[in-house]
């Protein structure tokens, strides 16, 4: 014996159910509603871009010079440490975080590689 996998009567969605004004859950919504969410969505990418700057930064300063591969290091780390994914942390678990951060560092052979990589 076999059962169906979509109940009896369901079918799939038409263009009249994507115009309806007004969707119930897990039903289409109107193009306006998808551009409010785009819309969101741009807005936290553009934040994500802001955050993301200092990287760009520590690269010029490590090609000009201005800045060692240590420093550099430092500097990465000291962002994340104070950026929003480390925000809700209190000292204790923003201590762990750098400690785990470090020792990934070092003890991964790919990370530990590309570290080495910054010294050129």
């Amino acid at each position: 014996m076999s059962s169906s996998i979509k109940p009896p009567g369901s079918r799939p969605p038409s263009a009249a159910d994507a115009a309806r004004p007004e969707a119930g859950p897990g039903e289409r919504v109107r193009g306006e509603r998808f551009d409010e969410v785009m819309g969101q969505t741009e807005a936290s990418g553009a934040e994500r871009a802001t955050q993301s700057a200092l990287p760009g930064e520590v690269a010029r300063e490590l090609a000009e010079g201005r800045l060692d591969a240590a420093a550099a290091v430092e500097r990465l780390l000291a962002d994340i440490l104070s950026g929003p994914m480390a925000a809700g942390l209190d000292d204790r678990g923003r201590a762990a975080l750098e400690a785990h951060l470090r020792a990934t560092l070092e003890d991964d052979p790919n990370l530990a590689a590309l570290v080495r990589d910054l010294e050129r």
